[in-house]
């Protein structure tokens, strides 16, 4: 039985005569309709007018027996009126929800390795009221590898994910809210096809690049594919049993070409359906601000800034690039403390081949006791109140701000105060030399002592020893 545009009807529009339509089903796609019908004159503003950003439009195909199958259930994109010689015709543009999924830009981070997958998904389909997502691939895996949504939609991520499974993201469109199985959703029972047009391909290009690049176990057959046309709906994933083989539908195009409407599917079989992984360009050369979370050896744990929250525990660790660092125990090893702001540089399309580094200073306050404001003055300090600052007449290390310092200053000299004990010892000799004079003062005593001689400073004077010469 031929089918005619009389199979064929709209929603909400309500058409004098169905001029033309098409619709394309594809994995890692939204499903797309297109279509052009004759409105009458009364219809023909209402049309634009009602048609909103969430406006359903829905196909069905009705059979002989009055009964209807969806063929596509989605939302309008477009509408226009267009009149030719007195005739108002309306072309609409419809997607299925799953567009819903691909409008907004976002930039999150998953760095928990153990998170599964269905949970990544359930996360992902919190912001999406009514959305139906089935994980196909994995059988509930964990993420495994560190994965950062940067600049892409969520449709774009999660296409991206299924690629690291070299599968895909397969939408059904026949719902009315979002849905979609991540991997290849094979159908019920095997629908047997015969006697039906058909075209034979052989993709040799998939064949050669995963024998060659990914070592993948698959044969050239495995990358023939049939073109079919048929009057039976079927939806992506589809189990058709035809020419001896068991195949999947993978695409899928229906046409009305002069009244008459036509099905065409494209049958695969299940490693046919093989994707190639694939990362995100947009990474390449990007810095992504944080603060450390976590310091170890030359790691750091990082809470990116766009992240709401981040488990330590869950944390990924970066590796820290620091001025210099040699393979041995020779170098530079200055870690930033738990707090520190940091950017993880991202030099490839990989995720895991970030590296941390320091970040601008964001505190822009200056005043009187800002010690950054003065750019002739170097200063190295801790948290803890340890410092070295080089100024260009002095040298100053302090181990407690304003009680232990030794300051070399270029005038002065060298000053060395504490406000606790002094100690000085050496193995070998100790030699002072003064051009001058030495000056040697204490508060309450003063005492020289070597091998059993004594000499006793303290409001008298008392030198005792095994021999006491006097002159």
């Amino acid at each position: 039985m031929s089918l005619t545009y009389d199979n064929l009807k709209i929603y909400p529009y309500e058409l004098v005569r169905l001029s033309d339509l098409s619709m394309k089903k594809q994995i890692n796609e939204h499903t797309r309709l297109r279509f052009t019908g004759i409105v009458s004159e009364e219809k023909k503003d209402s049309y634009v007018e009602m048609t909103e950003a969430n406006t359903p439009v829905e196909l069905y195909q009705v059979d002989e027996d009055g009964g209807s199958k969806p063929l596509f259930r989605g939302m309008a994109l477009s509408i226009e009126i267009n009149v030719v010689r007195g005739v108002y015709y309306v072309e609409v543009e419809a997607v299925s929800h799953t567009y819903l999924m691909d409008v907004k830009q976002k930039t999150r981070s998953f760095q928990n390795v153990h998170i599964t997958i269905p949970d990544m998904l359930k996360q992902i389909g919190a912001d999406y009221p009514g959305l139906d997502v089935m994980d196909e691939a994995t059988g509930g895996a964990k993420l495994s590898r560190f994965a950062l949504q940067y600049n892409e939609t969520d449709w774009e991520f999660l296409r991206r994910m299924a690629s690291r499974y070299h599968t895909s993201l397969m939408p059904a469109s026949q719902f009315d809210k979002p849905k979609f199985y991540f991997g290849i959703y094979e159908g019920d029972a095997a629908v047997r096809m015969e006697q039906v047009n058909y075209i034979v391909r052989k993709r040799v290009e998939p064949f050669r690049y995963f024998t060659e690049n990914e070592m993948a176990k698959v044969i050239e057959d495995d990358f023939i594919t049939y073109e079919i046309e048929t009057d039976r709906v079927l939806e992506l994933g589809s189990h058709v049993f035809f020419k001896g083989k068991s195949l999947f539908v993978c695409e899928a195009y229906t046409a009305m070409t002069d009244g008459i409407v036509q099905h065409h599917y494209v049958l695969c079989s299940h490693k046919g359906l093989r994707q190639k992984a694939y990362d995100n360009e947009n990474l390449i050369g990007a810095s992504i601000h944080g603060r450390v979370i976590g310091v170890a050896g030359d790691k750091v744990k990082v809470h990116f800034e766009f992240d709401p929250e981040q488990n330590i525990e869950e944390a990924r660790w970066f590796r820290y690039s620091s001025m210099y660092t040699a393979e041995g125990s020779t170098g530079w090893y200055v870690m930033p403390e738990i707090g520190d702001p940091v950017t993880v540089y991202f030099p490839g399309s990989k995720e895991e081949e970030g590296i941390a580094g320091g970040a601008a200073r964001q505190q822009t306050r200056t005043g009187e006791n800002d010690k950054l404001n003065n750019p002739e003055v170097k200063i190295f300090r801790t948290p803890y109140g340890k410092e070295i600052m080089l100024a260009p007449d002095e040298v100053v290390i302090t181990g407690k701000e304003g009680a232990i310092y030794i300051r070399l200053n270029e005038q002065e000299g060298i000053h060395i105060a504490s406000s606790k004990n002094i100690s000085i010892t050496a193995d070998g000799d100790i030699t002072m030399n003064a051009a001058k004079k030495v000056v040697l003062s204490a508060g309450s005593e003063m005492n020289l002592s070597c091998k059993g001689s004594q000499l006793h400073l303290g409001g008298h004077a008392s030198l005792t020893g095994a021999t006491v010469n006097s002159n």
